[in-house]
This record gives C-alpha cells, structure tokens and sequence, in this order.
C-alpha cells in the first residue's frame, strides 16, 4: 500500500526513533525543571511520580507520527489531551500551582524540540516538508497539553473555593442560629422580667393610694414606682434590641414625607426641652417627599432626640433635615446637633467601639440603679436613715450633667439606633468633642 501523506515514512521513523530515545528525553526534562529555580515543587517528587503521564502523551504523540488517516489522527490528539488533563490534576494534588506546571511543560517541549531537530539534520536527509508536518504536530500536541492544564487548574481551583464557600456559609449559617437562639432567650428573659416589673409597679401604686400608711411610705412607694418604670423603658429597648438582632424586624417601605416627620416629633419635645431650659431648633424644608419605613426612621430620630435632651446641660439641640446626594444615589439627611457633655473617647469615635462600652455599661448601671431606689424605698418605710446613694427624682428636678456613654440606657438606645440603621441601608457618623457637644449624620436612602 503507497503512502499516504499522512504516513510518511519519514514521520513514521521519527515516531521510532523517538521511542528508542524516551529514556533518555525524559532524563534531560528532569535534568532541566531541575535547574529551574521557579519549579520547587517537582523536587518533592520521585521519578515515577515526576514522569507521570507523560509516557502516555508521547505515545499518541508517536500514534499521530504514525496515523494512516485522519481518524487515526484524531483519535491519537484525543488520548494527548486526555493524557494532558490527568497530568493537570496530578500535578494539582501535589501541590504544583499554574506557573509551574505551564514552565514543566516548556521544559519539556524544549526537549523534544532539540530531539526533532536531531533527527532532521542526522543522516540520512530527511524529506524538509515530511519534517514541517512534524513540527506543527509537536506545536499543536504542546498548546492541548497547556489548554488541558490550565483548564484542569482552573477547575479544580473552582471547585476547591466552592467547597470553602460552602463550608464558610454553613460555619455562618451556624453563627447566625446561635446569634439568633441568643437574641430569642434575651428577649424572652426581658419579657418575662417586664412581667414581674409590671407586678411591682401595680403593688407600688396601690400602696402610694393606700390611706393607712405611715407618712413615710407614699415616698417610698414613689420611688420604687419610678424605678419600676425607668426599668421597664430599660427592658422595652433590650426586647426590642434583641427583635432587631434576631432578623425579626423588616423593613416595611412606603411613601412618607421625612420633613413632616421630623418636624412633628420635634414640636412633640418641645415641652420636654422647655422643661429643661434648652432650645430644640428644626431646620427642614416644607416637604420632603421620601420612600421607606417611616415608623423605624421615627423611632432612630426618636432615640437621638431624647438622648441629646437628656445629655445637653446648657444651650440646646438643633436638628436638620434635607436632601443630600451621596455619588449618584439620592438621599436624605437627618443630622442631630446638641450642646452637651459629648464622648469622653475622643472627639472622633468609632461608633462601634461607643456602643460596645456602653451597652455593657447601660444594663449593668441601669439594674444597679434600680436596685438601689428599691433598696432606698425600703429603707425610708423602715423610717431609718441611710447613707446609700439614691438617684435624684427626674420629676422634681433637673437630671445632673453626667459623662455621657456611662449613664444607664444610653448605650442600648445607641445599639437600637445602628442596628435600625443596618436595616434602612443608611449610613451613621457620629462627631463628638468632651465638654462641647455632639454631631449624629445619617443618611438615609429616598427610595429601595
């Protein structure tokens, strides 16, 4: 049978002769990634695992050398690529990364390369376009095997990080059920402590109207009535914390004028400011027409008001409310100014750093405080002095300055306000300077 050009004798006796000379290939590319100071890992190996698939890749490639036909050849260049996946992987599992297995593969096209060119120029002559075929062959077997391995890479790589996102999502998945059973048992611990707080105010009230008391008692009663109450504003905010921290509270949006907003709940204060001697100034546009959750941007507004109240000795709080745009996205502003104690952190604090001393600050203080009324309301019914230090009454005079972030409340009402601010998307700077008052900036988005 004639041959065919695609088995030329010339090609078929290179397919040979490169069989014969695989011993000695394979220990020059060894010899050669070797002295590569950029392959560290091939040193690692032994030499049956080093060579690999190789053998197997050269064999197909003699295959096609050798090919009577085109399916022959196509036959052949698909066990090369498989041949080039495998050898992909294996070097993966031993820890090869992608630039050392595409400079292994040059090492050993180089290699071979030097082997062709041996045989060319040896005797006898061989025939210069049986030779061309040969190196386009060599050319094409090299660029499958680099795909091969760079696609194998890219998969394993692909897998291995959606493993890790996997495991990563069931760790936090696991985190959030605990944050979650955590936040359920506060919650359900301050709902049963408000129960029994609600038991000790209805006992003080009809023991203040009671008529066949000593004269001492309605005071006392008094006191651990307030007490009963400042307690039960306490636990109101750490149910409603521990809601927002268990995801069971939702953004509900809707129209609502953010202006108006602002504007009613100041004119609602404006007693209170009054009472204090300080003025609660608003300066807002007639309307601002905004889309979101009216009643939680209130309840933010809400806490940073009555804190700046309650904190602000002289002078007063001035509110803004206005349009603002942050980049390209339209927003508004609501920014709480007062002339109070500020922060004893520093005049530029992270908010998160506030909170966090606070919070723990707050409910200890805050028990404490109750604690000693209760125990100063009985003492007074005993008709007996005592020299535990009581709080002042909120209802007979004014609240003395004190440092703020360490008074009871504050902090949870703080934590209240981010977590609510987590949940509208809006943003929340904080501006405090000790002694000259403090800025809260938040922006909101206008629409979702």
């Amino acid at each position: 049978m004639a041959d065919s050009p695609l088995r030329h004798p010339d090609l078929v006796a290179l397919a040979a002769w490169l069989h014969g000379q695989r011993p000695a290939l394979l220990r020059a590319w060894r010899e050669s990634v070797g002295l590569d100071p950029h392959v560290t890992t091939a040193a690692s190996l032994g030499r049956v695992q080093f060579i690999d698939h190789i053998p197997k890749i050269l064999d197909a490639f003699e295959a096609k050398l050798r090919a009577r036909g085109e399916a022959e050849r196509e036959a052949a260049t698909e066990r090369q690529r498989e041949g080039a996946a495998e050898h992909g992987v294996h070097r993966w599992l031993h820890g090869y990364d992608s630039r050392e297995t595409m400079r292994e593969w040059g090492h050993l096209q180089r290699c071979l390369v030097d082997a062709l060119e041996r045989f060319a120029l040896g005797p006898p002559s061989r025939d210069a376009t049986a030779m061309g075929v040969a190196r386009r062959l060599l050319t094409d077997l090299f660029v499958d095997c680099i795909v091969e391995s760079a696609v194998g890479h890219a998969t394993l790589q692909e897998t291995e990080a959606a493993g890790r996102l996997r495991d990563l999502e069931q760790v936090l998945e696991s985190v959030r059920a605990l944050e979650r059973d955590r936040a359920e048992l506060w919650r359900q611990a301050a709902h049963d402590l408000r129960g029994n707080v609600g038991a000790v105010q209805l006992a003080a009230t009809a023991l203040a109207r009671s008529a066949n008391l000593p004269d001492a008692s309605p005071a006392a009663a008094s006191r651990v009535q307030r007490s009963a109450n400042l307690l039960t504003r306490l636990l109101d905010d750490l149910i409603e914390l521990a809601r927002l921290e268990a995801g069971q509270e939702r953004r509900n949006v809707a129209p609502f004028d953010a202006a108006r907003l602002v504007a009613e709940l100041c004119e609602t204060l404006q007693p209170l400011a009054a009472e204090r001697g300080l003025f609660l100034r608003v300066e807002a546009p007639a309307s601002l027409p905004v889309s979101g959750d009216a009643v939680k941007a209130g309840r933010i507004a809400q806490n940073l008001l009555l804190n700046a109240l309650k904190y602000t000795e002289h002078g007063g709080v001035h509110v803004t409310c206005g349009e603002v745009s942050v980049g390209e996205v339209p927003s508004w502003l609501l920014c709480v100014q007062d002339t109070g104690v500020g922060f004893s952190h520093g005049s530029v604090t992270p908010l998160a750093r506030v909170i966090s001393d606070a919070t723990g600050e707050a409910q200890s203080l805050a028990l404490d405080s109750a604690a000693r009324d209760a125990e100063a309301g009985l003492v007074a019914e005993r008709g007996v002095s005592s020299a535990v230090p009581t709080l002042r009454s909120l209802s007979d005079e004014r609240p003395p300055a004190v440092q703020r972030g360490a008074a009871g409340g504050e902090g949870i009402g703080l934590a209240i306000v981010k977590r609510l601010c987590e949940l509208l998307d809006a943003s929340l700077e904080l501006q405090s300077e000790p002694g000259r008052g403090t800025t809260f900036r938040i922006v909101f988005p206008r629409g979702y």
